[in-house]
């Protein structure tokens, strides 16, 4: 069934707070619907309801003829997050995804993640299974593996679901052209760091993101919301919560209300505002059964599972997520002279290089190349100076980055660049130009976890009168090493940069 641009969703059981998506023709979104209601799951029709045909619609929305394998027809959305509170929609809309993609959209691999092997990801291992069992002719010449962190379902058509424990390196050595990001609330930015890279050398891949409200510590979903909330190109973004986890003016009837149950005019008693965060609610979910939440609940936890209410995220944060998501982007279109910083994070187990060059008459910062250990990087430096027009090499002066340098400066001599040995105080100006260039919205990022946890976690190191990115003083999964990178190299670009006829041909590291 096509759909053509001025696309309107079908009737919303309950609409939810945000609906953001491209613009599109045609989804394949109505197909999968249509197939998947005619399985049955505990003897019931498995059959999306207008909710979830919608977000089906936008999350399979592309050209006609878009498969997994289809390099030049690509899917409107290379990313779908769906946040809602828990029993109402987002993982049954997941598992209708998953089976049309790997059944009829031509995923050959799909991998299912969750925080740890938890009883959700088993319920949905389980649910497959049945369906499997209740439908002869999807589960015809499927195989199914039951082992302890190895549970996998394949198909007969070959295509197959893995389920994994998510870990920072669990996924490493995979590749999938589906990635599902249950429970992402718990999402660490090292494990989006092991994960989304595995869709690299796939021609047409997606990840979905799928949970309830973020938690103090869900940085990279609260990177992800944002973006979401703000509309973001090829992404596709639904949120289920009540009016009052983002409405400043929609709150209790008394200042100061504590949220505690039986406290006289609490927003979180508004049964409006239960539905509005539950479109299950009447159906799946019962009243009454709400009611007995909120009566043995904290106040904390029904709002942020119940109402949608995303805990507050930790203070102090140096650049503001508000502020820098809407310069990111999802393409890479730096063409022309470059800059390049070299950094290694302080364990030594990755290297990273940060790029800088002009994107339109604004400077765009990424990560050129990342990867484990240190022995490849002199290597990629001689080959981007041989196949770029590089202005400078930069790295720190000293840190875990020290032990290259005297290469570093071997391979940029012989190719006649500059290289920059980068002392505290300089660092010190780079990281406050990056700084007001952000607030200012003079720069541009590519959209990439690899900087976005680092930048959400980011402290000041004070020296003397200016600040450099703290090094050590981070949460265990983070580190500094893609910030001071992409700082680096935008600063480096702004000192050597002039004006000359941009090359289309020089956009690809």
């Amino acid at each position: 069934m096509a759909q053509t641009v001025d696309w309107s969703p079908e009737p919303w059981v309950q609409s939810p707070a945000f609906f953001t998506h491209p613009e599109f023709d045609y989804s394949a979104g109505y197909r999968i619907a249509d197939f998947i209601s005619d399985l049955r799951l505990n003897g019931h029709p498995f059959v999306p309801d207008p909710d979830q045909r919608n977000v089906l619609a936008a999350m399979f929305a592309g050209p006609v003829g878009a498969t997994y394998q289809s390099r030049h027809l690509k899917w409107a959305s290379s990313t779908v997050a769906v946040v809602a509170p828990r029993q109402n929609l987002k993982t049954a809309v997941m598992q209708m995804g998953v089976l049309g993609a790997a059944l009829i959209l031509g995923a050959r691999k799909i991998i299912w993640t969750a925080h740890q092997f938890n009883p959700a990801a088993r319920d949905t291992f389980r649910d497959l299974q049945q369906i499997l069992d209740e439908n002869p002719a999807v589960g015809r010449g499927a195989t199914i593996t039951t082992a302890s962190g190895r549970e996998a379902i394949q198909f007969g058509n070959g295509s197959r679901i893995e389920f994994l424990a998510r870990s920072k390196g669990a996924g490493r050595s995979l590749s999938a052209d589906v990635i599902v990001l249950d429970e992402a609330f718990a999402l660490s930015t090292a494990e989006v760091g092991a994960l989304l890279p595995t869709r690299s050398a796939r021609p047409n891949s997606q990840v979905w993101y799928a949970s309830s409200a973020g938690r103090l510590e869900s940085d990279q979903l609260r990177i992800t919301r944002d973006r979401g909330r703000a509309g973001t190109r090829r992404m596709t973004y639904a949120e289920w919560c009540g009016r009052s986890a983002f409405d400043e003016d929609y709150t209790c009837r008394e200042p100061g209300c504590s949220h505690e149950f039986g406290t006289p005019g609490c927003v979180l008693d508004d049964r409006q505002e239960w539905q509005r965060a539950n479109p299950a609610l009447g159906r799946r979910i019962d009243w009454d059964t709400v009611e007995d939440e909120r009566a043995q609940m904290s106040a904390v936890e029904f709002a942020r599972e119940r109402v949608g209410w995303w805990d507050q995220a930790k203070g102090g944060a140096v650049i503001p997520l508000a502020k820098w998501s809407p310069l990111g982007t999802q393409e890479r279109t730096i063409s022309g002279q470059i800059a390049l910083m070299v950094d290694v994070t302080l364990n030594r187990s990755h290297a990273v290089i940060g790029v800088c060059g002009d994107a339109g008459g604004v400077p765009q910062v990424e990560i050129g190349s990342m990867g484990e250990g240190t022995d490849w990087v002199v290597e990629k430096v001689d080959r981007m100076l041989a196949d770029h027009e590089v202005l400078a090499v930069g790295a720190r002066s000293a840190g875990p980055v020290a032990s290259l340098l005297p290469d570093l400066r071997g391979v940029c001599k012989d190719a006649g660049v500059d290289f920059v040995k980068v002392g505290s105080t300089d660092f010190g100006g780079q990281c406050g130009a990056f700084y007001d260039a952000v607030m200012s919205g003079s720069l541009r990022h590519m959209a990439d976890p690899r900087i976005d946890g680092p930048l959400a976690a980011a402290r000041k190191h004070q020296v003397l009168d200016a600040w450099t990115w703290e090094r050590s003083r981070l949460p265990a999964d983070a580190d500094a090493a893609p910030l001071v990178a992409v700082t680096g190299a935008h600063a480096l670009y702004a000192q050597y940069a002039r004006v000359t006829v941009s090359d289309p041909l020089q956009n690809i590291w």
